[in-house]
């Protein structure tokens, strides 16, 4: 059985999550969605779009999902997704999905 899990992030004021104002400890490895899971990075032209159709969360004239990441449990991968341009506090949010599943849903 394959089971993918979705996770994106939007914001309407274009700044960090209140989330993502804290030190991150990743969770036990058997408190994980994968305990070690492979990361894989994809920078996309469309990322806006594409974190969009996977997640569902629209784009708005005010709102768009900044990064997204999902999850692939029998490969032990998750692939983050952002636009070309873009930010390492995004990067780490969803690293930290990739750890600890949709934390802040």
């Amino acid at each position: 059985m394959l089971l993918v899990f979705l996770s994106g992030c939007e914001t309407t004021t274009m700044r960090p999550p209140q989330v993502d104002t804290v030190r991150f400890t990743p969770l036990a490895p058997e408190k994980r969605v994968l305990a070690e899971p492979k990361v894989k990075f994809l920078v996309r032209t469309d990322g806006f779009e594409y974190c969009a159709r996977i997640t569902g969360i629209p784009v708005t004239p005010t709102s768009r999902p900044m990064a997204c990441a999902f999850w692939n449990v029998r490969r032990k991968e998750c692939t983050i997704v952002t636009p070309i341009t873009t930010g390492y506090n995004y990067l780490g949010h969803e690293l930290r999905h990739c750890f600890e599943g949709a934390f802040h849903d």
